[in-house]
């Protein structure tokens, strides 16, 4: 019995030392495309339907939204990518690469 308790227990400290770490890609995919499709003076909604949701809302300035991207279908697609919209009175006027 003393030789089961300690495999046991063994066993189950050996297996503690292993963990998994599942890497999850947080972010939006975007493509060269759907970037260029961007135009001044588009709607919140119509840069949202075609981006989706950014992944960052500023509170003080509602104004600007970020995303931070992964482009499909690169070379470079697991590098991170920074998109920054600015908007005036809800509508685009600037892209930030």
């Amino acid at each position: 019995m003393k030789i089961f308790f300690s495999l046991t227990l063994l066993s189950l400290l050996l297996s503690s030392c292993s963990t998994y770490k599942m890497e999850v890609q947080q972010g939006n995919a975007i493509s060269n495309d759907t970037v260029s499709l961007l135009k001044a003076g588009m709607s919140k909604p119509e840069v949202a339907s075609l981006l989706g949701t950014p992944l960052l809302q500023d509170n003080f300035r509602s104004d600007r939204w970020d995303y931070v991207y992964f482009k499909r279908n690169s070379p470079e697609s697991n590098k991170k990518q920074n998109l920054t919209l600015l908007f005036q009175n809800g509508q685009l006027i600037q892209v930030k690469k």
